[in-house]
Parts: structure tokens; C-alpha cells; sequence
């Protein structure tokens, strides 16, 4: 989690430099502690570090954490010769004229950017430490655990790269609930999938209670050697789940009246389902792509019901769909070659609706191996044929019994140039054309794909976006994504709060899957219950679904007198409401959205896009924020210059970077 770098020095002659490498010893992290503390599914994770810089001059110790994707940094502080130095949230804008001020004034400064990595995003801060001293850090952060496949996982990034004397994690989860089935995989060196079993047997797994656990896992010097000789740089993952087998719906209300309703359902039937498959063979998709998005096609056309339907639509420059007898190969030869003919649209038709029995699953399946590449990457054309056929599949099964919930699986490795190439404007064009509102799930594979494209376009038509990445383990991502959407027991869920009752929620419509859940935080008017109405698409039809009103009332928050009260469902209900926010932000940019987002994280202290942490040291100013892009400033007593280049310097020269 902590990562140490060797610095190179700079020797000043006059008004030039010259850069001159020292033969130091690098910093030595004395100490790594990790604990986090899980309380109603809301996780707060505390990180402190002690460095020594045993050499006999000063130098930079770079103190890096590696945060989940979803995490908000909440509070960092620092201790320098025994004097800490606390960080501060501040309006981004405000506090980049701190930064600026820093520089004009001749002081070192950096911007520090959290950056993503693979289902992560890093932190990194760096401070110069005097000769044979210490420093000590301490980063808190903050997520709410989402349920995956009956699971709630946390994983806490272990990556010292050098061996640590006092090394230690605990986790503390505490539930309303019995909590069950609580793992510790072996520790994981890749941040690829891993689908072994093994477990970690030196974590200790100790039950307080039926509704407390405790997971501590204390790595002896020799066990990190055994583990990897330079040092851990991996993920310690804990797994649980609460035993809700009574509990369909929860409704917990603590003093102040934030409240947090949740909807899980793990053994009603799946619905019945039309998955339009959207899937890019243009050029780019050649070679080992191409060959794990047939994989991974193999995996997830087997384990579809036989009462599910599905439907293959390919794009390029051109665009095709599978239909059912399949054997004509003709309708995909841009693929090989145009044989002469003029390249005509495609219109989608009832043949490209299949049923999933045995038969079309295998003649599907053999059709997906033999997909070549050709061509750029028209995706306004695949989205509109997909929805096409989304809809033809709506209209051939609307006097079912069992209604039909269809969804669209688009994947592409690349952004669009054919036919359209505005993001915006093909987010337009899906959003008149899908007048039904069929979910789309969108998977970026690699890192050409424009993810916020994605991520704009699945968060308007009631999805999400995932990144597939790049590995030997790509197949399994997408066959691990398919089973998070796979079950869907309830659709168009909507929560109807009486708003004479309730002042605010997060409630918006949303898809309920099997070994998931649907959280609403708000809160009630003083005097007041949570009192509305709860309906949803099933297996049988449209149901009305009572509220519960076997309300859990939490007990009183224990705080010191000079601290403000902040209880965990307030601090959930915050979490969420800014993650709804940004995300309303995104589909349509909004200024009220975005101020009413940034007054809460400021209130609340979350570091977002909105917001940046600002780091003050003797003479130093340095500011983190949520940014997605990684880049390196270096500013001295003497001058200020960007460096393009990862390399640290000692004495005067203050250095923070964000990796990507």
C-alpha cells in the first residue's frame, strides 16, 4: 500500500543544474497498519505508516495508497519531527489559488492527482525528510460496499515492495444482521482474477458475536519473504454476507431520522429474459481480444436458461445479427470480402430473435468462433439495430404470461468513427430511439474505449459501464460481469416515499438481481415514519410490495463534546447522494446538480471530483483531488518546471505525483 522510491539529488552550480544520482540508503517503512472498520455495510479505512529515511541527509519519501474505485478519501494527516499536519477539504476551484499563491510566493508546491489503475485509483503524497528522521502518515477513507453474487467484499491493497517489521490488518464488520460465511482468500499477488479456493490460514477469524466478526492478519518478516522475497504488492480480500433469509426488506432509522431501506430478494424467480448481445469486430478487436470475447461468448450463451431469448448483433463499418438457422455466411461477408455487391443496411426482423434451447445455443456458439475483424468502429449503427431488435423481441412476447425483461450487452475496445463519431450526439440518438428504456450495459475492453462515453451512455438508459481489462483473465471479467446481471428477479423498482413523511432519499428506479440489493438512504420528517409504496415488475407480472414497518431503531452515536455528530447512516446517505449526483451530473451537465454535490462533499469532507484535498507543510502547499488523469509537477525555491519524467529530487525540491 506504502511505496518507496530510491531519490536521485540535485547538485546546484551557480544558475544551472546537474543532476547527480546519490548513493543513499532508501527510506525504510518501519511500520504499516490497516484498519478497517465495516458497520452496516458502510466500510471507513484507516491507513498509518511510519517511514525512516536512514540516510545522513534529507531526502523524499513518497507515502502511496492504492483505494478502491468507488472510496473517498475523508481525511489525511501527517507527522513531521513529532508536529502533525492535518489536510483540509476546499472547493477544487479555491483550491488551486492556494496552489497557485504557493508558487507565486516562491514556496515548493505540487498537485497531487488520485488516478485510476485496474479497479482502483492511487493516492500519493510525498514530504522531504530531514537526515535519519521520521515521518508518519495517515490516510482515512470511506465506501459503501455494494453486494455481488451474495457477496460483500473489501479489499485492502498491501504493496510496501520492501519488508515491513510490524505489518497489520484487521477488519472489524459489524451488522444489524447475523453475519455469515466470512472468507479470506489467500493473498492475492495479481490483480487479475484468480478462481482458486485457497484461503489465507494465518488471517485470524474471530466471531464476537452472531452480528460482529473480526478478521486480523499479522504477516511475520518470514512470511512476507515466503510470500515475495522484495516485499507484499498485493490485495488482502475479505468476504461476507448477512443472513437476511427473514429479512426481504429492512428499514433501519437512527436518531436524527436518516434512515436506509433496503430490498434484497435472493429466492424469488428470475424473470425471463432477451439479452442483446452488441459486440465489436472491427479491425482493432484482432488477435487476443477477438479470441477472449469468443471465450467468454462460449461461457455465458451456455448458461443461458432455456427460457431466456437472445440475440447477437456484430458491428464494424457494417452492421449484421445471427438469426436462428444461421448457416448463411454470405450475411457477414464484409468480413472476408464484399464479393462485388454493394454493401446494403441492415434491418433487423423476428428471425433475429432466437430462443435458447440446445440447439441454437451450440449453432451460436460455433458462429461466434468463426468471427473474423474488418473495418472501423460504427457504434451509433449497433446500438440502433440492437434496440431494433430489443424492441421486436418486446412486441413478440407481449402477450406472454411471464413478461420478457430485455436488456443490451454492448462491448467495444474502441471509440466511434464510422457513420457518427460525436459521443454526444450517438447518446442523443440512442436516448429517442429507445423509447422503452431497455437497460444497457456497457464494457469498455482495454484503454481506447472512451469510458465516460460509456459510462454517460449506460447511466442514461438505466445501466452501468464496466472496464474490461486487458490480461490473460479478460474473459473471466466478462463472464464475472454477466453474472451480476444474469438473475434479474425484479425490474423497474420504484420506491414512492409519502413526501409529507420522508424530506429525502436517493430512490430511483432501478433492475433488482439475484445475490444483489437496492439501497434508498433519506430521511424522515421530525415526527414522522418512512411511509410509501414499493412496486415492481416479477416473474407473474406488475406487483404492488408492502413496506415494512418493523422499523430497527440504531442507537445513539457516542461522540466527544468538541467533535460534530455525525452518525453512520447521515454519513451513508451523503456517500450516496453525491455518487447519485456526479452521476445525474454526467448523463446531463447541470450546474445546481454540481453545486448541490459540491456543498455536501464539503460539509461531509469527501475528496471527489468536485473538491480537493489540501495538504499544507512548513513551506509547502499541495493539493489532491479526484481527477482521472495523472500528471507531474516539480517546483523549487528558484524556479518553477514541469517534469515531464518520474524522478524525485532532495533538499528544496518538493516532488508529488499521481501514477497511472
Amino acid at each position: 500500500m506504502t511505496s518507496i522510491n530510491l531519490i536521485a539529488c540535485l547538485l546546484i552550480i551557480g544558475t544551472s543544474l546537474i543532476s547527480v544520482l546519490c548513493d543513499v540508503p532508501a527510506p525504510i517503512i518501519k511500520s504499516l497498519k490497516v484498519n478497517c472498520d465495516i458497520k452496516y455495510k458502510y466500510a471507513t479505512t484507516l491507513v498509518s505508516s511510519r517511514i525512516l529515511n536512514p540516510a545522513n541527509i534529507s531526502q523524499e519519501v513518497h507515502f502511496r495508497v492504492t483505494l478502491p474505485q468507488e472510496a473517498f478519501v475523508t481525511r489525511f494527516v501527517m507527522v513531521i519531527k513529532g508536529e502533525p499536519y492535518e489536510a483540509y477539504i476546499k472547493e477544487k476551484e479555491e483550491a488551486k489559488k492556494d496552489y497557485d499563491a504557493a508558487v507565486s510566493a516562491g514556496q515548493s508546491a505540487g498537485h497531487i492527482f488520485q488516478t485510476s489503475s485496474r479497479f482502483s485509483k492511487d493516492f500519493t503524497v510525498s514530504v522531504n525528510v530531514a537526515a535519519e528522521e521520521k515521518a508518519d502518515f495517515n490516510v482515512t477513507y470511506e465506501e459503501l460496499l455494494t453486494r455481488k453474487n451474495g457477496t460483500y467484499k473489501t479489499e485492502i491493497n498491501i504493496e510496501p515492495h520492501q519488508i515491513v517489521p510490524n505489518l497489520s490488518i484487521v477488519v472489524n464488520i459489524e451488522d444489524v444482521l447475523p453475519i455469515k460465511n466470512v472468507k479470506v482468500p489467500q493473498f492475492k499477488m495479481s490483480n487479475e482474477i484468480d478462481q482458486s479456493d485457497g484461503e489465507n490460514t494465518n488471517a485470524k477469524k474471530e466471531e464476537i458475536s452472531p452480528n460482529k466478526f473480526r478478521v486480523e492478519w499479522n504477516p511475520s518478516k518470514k512470511e512476507q519473504k515466503e510470500l515475495k522475497p522484495e516485499g507484499l504488492n498485493g490485495q488482502m480480500i475479505v468476504e461476507y454476507d448477512v443472513d437476511a433469509s427473514n429479512k426481504t426488506q429492512q428499514i433501519m432509522i437512527d436518531e436524527d431520522g436518516y434512515f436506509i431501506h433496503i430490498l434484497r430478494n435472493d429466492l424469488l424467480p428470475v424473470l425471463k429474459k432477451h439479452v442483446v448481445f452488441v459486440l465489436d469486430v472491427s479491425g482493432s478487436m484482432y488477435g487476443h481480444k477477438m479470441e477472449q470475447m469468443k471465450q467468454a461468448m462460449d461461457k455465458i450463451l451456455s448458461d443461458l436458461s432455456e427460457k431466456d431469448c437472445f440475440s447477437i448483433v456484430l458491428f464494424s463499418d457494417a452492421i449484421t445479427a445471427w438469426k436462428e438457422d444461421g448457416a448463411d455466411m454470405g450475411a457477414l461477408n464484409y468480413y472476408y470480402g464484399y464479393r462485388g455487391e454493394e454493401r446494403k443496411s441492415f434491418s433487423a426482423g423476428e428471425e433475429n430473435v432466437v430462443t435458447a434451447n440446445k440447439d441454437n445455443i451450440k449453432n451460436a456458439i460455433n458462429f461466434t468462433k468463426s468471427l473474423g475483424t474488418y473495418g472501423g468502429t460504427n457504434i451509433n449503427g449497433g446500438l440502433r439495430v440492437g434496440i431494433d431488435i430489443a424492441k421486436i423481441g418486446q412486441q413478440k412476447f407481449k402477450n406472454d404470461v411471464h413478461p420478457v425483461e430485455p436488456m443490451i450487452i454492448f462491448l467495444t475496445d474502441g471509440e466511434p468513427n464510422t457513420e457518427e463519431s460525436d459521443p454526444d450526439k450517438i447518446i442523443d440518438n440512442v436516448g429517442k430511439r429507445n423509447t422503452e428504456k431497455v437497460t444497457i450495459f456497457s464494457l469498455s475492453f482495454g484503454f481506447d474505449a472512451d469510458l465516460n462515453f460509456l459510462k454517460k451512455l449506460s447511466l442514461a438508459n438505466n445501466g452501468f459501464s464496466r472496464r474490461i481489462y486487458e490480461g490473460s483473465d479478460a474473459a473471466l471479467q466478462l463472464n464475472n460481469f454477466y453474472k451480476e446481471v444474469a438473475s434479474p428477479v425484479l425490474s423497474d423498482v420504484k420506491f414512492e416515499y409519502l413526501p409529507e413523511k420522508v424530506e429525502s432519499t436517493t430512490a430511483e428506479t432501478k433492475n433488482l438481481f439475484s445475490g444483489s440489493e437496492i439501497l434508498v438512504l433519506g430521511k424522515v420528517k421530525p415526527n414522522s415514519t418512512v411511509s410509501g409504496v414499493l412496486s415492481a415488475m416479477t416473474a407473474e407480472g406488475r406487483r404492488m410490495i408492502q413496506m415494512p414497518i418493523d422499523y430497527l431503531f440504531l442507537p445513539p452515536i457516542e461522540h466527544k463534546p468538541n467533535q460534530t455528530k455525525i452518525g453512520y447512516l447521515e454519513k451513508m446517505w451523503a456517500y450516496k447522494t453525491i455518487k447519485s449526483l456526479l452521476d445525474q451530473n454526467t448523463v446531463s451537465e447541470n450546474v445546481t446538480l454540481k453545486e448541490k454535490a459540491k456543498e455536501l462533499a464539503l460539509k461531509y469532507k469527501f475528496v471527489t471530483p468536485l473538491t480537493s484535498l489540501v495538504v499544507v507543510k512548513p513551506n509547502v502547499t499541495s493539493v489532491v483531488d479526484d481527477n482521472q488523469q495523472g500528471k507531474l509537477f516539480s517546483y523549487s525555491f528558484f524556479s518553477a518546471f514541469k517534469q515531464s519524467q518520474s524522478k524525485m529530487f532532495c533538499d528544496n525540491i518538493i516532488c508529488l505525483t499521481g501514477s497511472m
